[in-house]
């Protein structure tokens, strides 16, 4: 049941925040290029749902050390990049 919830955080969330911003995006600044509309909606797509990790390990770490923050932070960049940009990619199309 973990495994199932943390697939939807991880990677449904992502998509639909990612579709939803590039469509914001495309409809509020449409002379912007489309590389340029997908970045924007990945990006903070990818780091929503890793939010609460970061938000928990500053609490833990501080600045003692930045290397668990800025793997949690890459994670979210990984969740960007993997689930964010095709699903930004998918919603910018053209229509035919």
């Amino acid at each position: 049941m973990a495994f199932v919830i943390a697939a939807l955080v991880l990677i449904g969330l992502p998509a639909v925040l990612a579709t939803v911003f590039s469509w914001g995006i495309a409809a509020r600044f449409p002379a912007r290029p489309r590389w340029q509309r997908i970045a924007l909606a990945a990006v903070p797509a990818g780091l929503a749902p890793v939010t609460p990790g970061l938000i928990s390990v500053w609490r833990a770490y501080r600045l003692t050390t930045l290397v668990p923050l800025g793997a949690v932070f890459t994670l979210g960049l990984i969740v960007a990049l993997v689930v964010g940009v095709p699903a930004a990619w998918h919603a910018t199309r053209t229509k035919a």
